[in-house]
């Protein structure tokens, strides 16, 4: 009996936190899992300028309990975005978080808190992917925690786009087989190889939906000034219902208030065909050196007199357990979408994948109306279960060769719910040959640091679709890319210099509607930098002229942070991680920046009155169209181990039924 005792009668408020101790719950009578007592909520801010996004992001925790409380909260921002600063608020007092050494940074926030001062720690644990722990929060306190990050917005399609993630999808670790779910170990590194401990934490999040008090402030708010330089015509919160207001010529402003946070909140704004901007060159000097900001479009008229090459395009499709719901429902639009408007000159085939992969056809077809109207029923019966396996399907897509006769295409259509990003990105380089990898991610919250990075490591492109609306619009857009590849070999170079620092480095193919997006760190008095290419009728060489960038971005430090923030991403990227530690750490701290290897600490030097002896992990709001069940949706252990309790109930049933009987007997 004392294993039956271990399996079914585990307290139901005994969870695990993440340094192995009790988590605190509250349950009813009933032993359901009642609101948590700390309740977070997010307030916003972004300024557009020119082709940088500033963003302020504060946290509001108050703790709703009679005791003081450590409360811990894990929290999505964009994977590009560069972390530069934090400040925590305390009733009316102000302090201003430093960047530190990750370790250096722990040991003065255990101090803190065993010493009774509120604290605040913020720690990178993925690119994309950060979390705040706040000490010894007393009973009806509120601290606000504040963030700034900046970033390159998004311009394609003479279309300007911003996103600011809300929430996560639960991500699959081929490795352990195992789901995580939405509360992090405080060892999880940044490609994942820990797993996570939070093992009632989505029906928990499930049901503080229905315990939200209608008498406080919205759980997220958002403001957006828009001074982009040229005119908009139309901008877009497909997902939220915003005001927006026009206060000045070329000046914008976006209002939002809501309680969802159950999906990630997109901008997306449409340039007048008038005003679309072909190329742009700022230059900025900061404490650390001089650094440029440059954009590239090239013209439409470049695409119209190309001969159009033949193309193999292999589209892989994601069905596993995490894609459920509306996610499936997209995915399966946009292959539609895609098979339809093939050309009886491609060829094509489809990778189904889940806890395995499954191939359309094993070599790829002719584009021809039946093999398109055969693909349309293999898709159309494809189903959400399963583990995300996606290496296997890698390996089937990316042949590694070169095709000198021909272009070859791999759409991936995924919510990117994986673990093991850092494995899938070493697959995609050593198998890639001039295959070119384009990312589709799918549905509410996907893992944009997944899709950006092995779109980037793959030489594509990366689109987001959030649902079925989307669908039609973005995926028109990719083909129209897809179809008209403009510049290859895309290098950068400058006349005083013998190499630039820059990154994506390689750069990718740049299509129709496609910018060339990067900061540069430039020599001493650099004036020009050079772009050369391969087009379909030559070499191509564009030589582009700098411009001061300190009225459009009047920050110094604005450029030099983004060129840092992709300095980091390429070490990480492309070496393994304690290799370039030293590198990563002196830009970091350099340029005042979080990365893997450092952290915010703010500290209270007053102590409190009581130390805190409770703590309690804040929660994330499950993604939208996510399924929410007792049962995790991935490789199939969930159902074996369900099934392994009912055996064992039902041996134990026999045998005490036997003992009554020879007892009687």
């Amino acid at each position: 009996m004392s294993l039956l005792s271990l399996i079914f009668f585990t307290p139901a408020n005994a969870s695990v936190f993440s340094d192995g101790q009790a988590q605190l719950q509250f349950s009813d009578a009933r032993g359901v899992d009642v609101a948590p007592g700390v309740l977070l909520s997010t307030k916003a801010s972004m300024q557009i300028t020119g082709l940088i996004n500033q963003v302020q992001v504060t946290q509001v925790f108050v703790n709703r309990h009679p005791f003081a409380v450590n409360a811990q909260y894990l929290f999505p921002l964009p994977s590009e975005s560069a972390v530069h600063a934090m400040t925590m608020k305390v009733g009316e007092r102000t302090i201003v978080g430093k960047i530190a050494e990750k370790q250096q940074a722990e040991r003065q926030y255990r101090a803190a808190q065993r010493a009774g001062k509120r604290a605040a720690l913020v720690k990178q644990q993925r690119a994309n992917m950060f979390s705040s722990r706040v000490a010894n929060l007393g009973p009806g306190e509120r601290v606000e925690i504040t963030l700034s990050y900046q970033e390159m917005i998004r311009f394609r399609d003479a279309e300007l786009s911003v996103r600011l993630p809300m929430t996560f999808t639960p991500r699959y670790h081929p490795r352990s087989y195992a789901l995580e779910e939405l509360g992090a170990t405080e060892n999880a590194t940044n490609n994942g190889a820990q797993g996570w401990l939070a093992p009632k934490f989505v029906e928990q999040l499930a049901q503080q939906q229905d315990l939200i008090d209608s008498s406080r402030e919205p759980l997220l708010q958002l403001d957006i000034e828009i001074d982009f330089g040229l005119q908009l015509e139309q901008i877009r919160t497909p997902h939220y219902q915003a005001q927006v207001s026009n206060p000045d010529f070329g000046r914008y402003r976006v209002q939002l208030r809501d309680d969802a946070m159950n999906r990630d909140f997109v901008l997306r704004a449409k340039v007048s065909p008038s005003q679309q901007a072909q190329a742009a060159f700022f230059r900025q000097t900061a404490q650390s050196g001089d650094y440029g900001l440059l954009m590239l479009l090239p013209p439409s008229d470049q695409f119209s007199a190309q001969q159009r090459l033949a193309r193999e395009l292999i589209f892989v499709i994601d069905s596993s357990g995490s894609m459920h719901g509306s996610s499936m429902d997209a995915a399966k639009q946009a292959l539609f979408y895609a098979l339809d408007n093939l050309d009886e000159n491609d060829s094509f085939n489809i990778i189904d994948f889940d806890s395995s992969a499954c191939l359309f056809r094993p070599q790829a077809v002719a584009a021809n109306a039946f093999n398109r109207a055969d693909a349309e029923r293999f898709v159309y019966q494809l189903q959400a279960d399963g583990g995300t396996e996606m290496a296997q399907a890698l390996e089937m897509a990316l042949d590694g060769k070169t095709h000198p006769n021909y272009v070859r295409q791999v759409v991936f259509l995924t919510d990117g719910s994986v673990g093991n990003e850092q494995a899938l990105f070493d697959l995609v380089q050593g198998r890639l040959g001039d295959n070119r990898l384009f990312t589709v991610g799918i549905g509410s919250a996907p893992n944009g640091y997944f899709m950006r990075r092995a779109a980037h490591v793959g030489r594509g492109s990366y689109t987001f679709i959030s649902d079925g609306s989307e669908v039609k619009t973005q995926m028109q857009s990719l083909f129209e890319r897809l179809q008209n590849p403009a510049l290859r070999d895309v290098r950068l170079s400058a006349a005083r210099a013998k190499e630039l620092s820059y990154w994506p480095q390689p750069l990718p193919d740049l299509y129709f509607g496609e910018p060339l997006m990067v900061a540069i760190k430039l020599a001493p008095q650099q004036q020009d930098i050079y772009i050369d290419a391969n087009t379909q009728h030559g070499p191509l060489r564009l030589t582009m002229p700098m411009h001061e960038a300190s009225q459009t971005y009047p920050h110094s430090e604005a450029i030099a942070r983004l060129w840092a923030r992709q300095q980091i991403a390429s070490l990480l990227l492309y070496n393994e991680e304690q290799a370039v530690r030293p590198q990563v750490l002196d830009l970091a701290l350099q340029h005042q920046l979080l990365s893997p290897f450092t952290a915010f600490i703010a500290v209270e030097e007053v102590a409190t009155s009581t130390v805190a002896q409770h703590k309690e992990q804040v929660a994330n709001n499950v993604a939208s169209g996510q399924r929410v069940q007792r049962f995790a949706q991935t490789d199939g252990q969930s159902l074996w181990h369900l099934l392994l309790g009912v055996f064992l109930m039902f041996s134990t049933a026999m045998w005490l039924r036997l003992q009554r009987r020879q007892a009687h007997g």
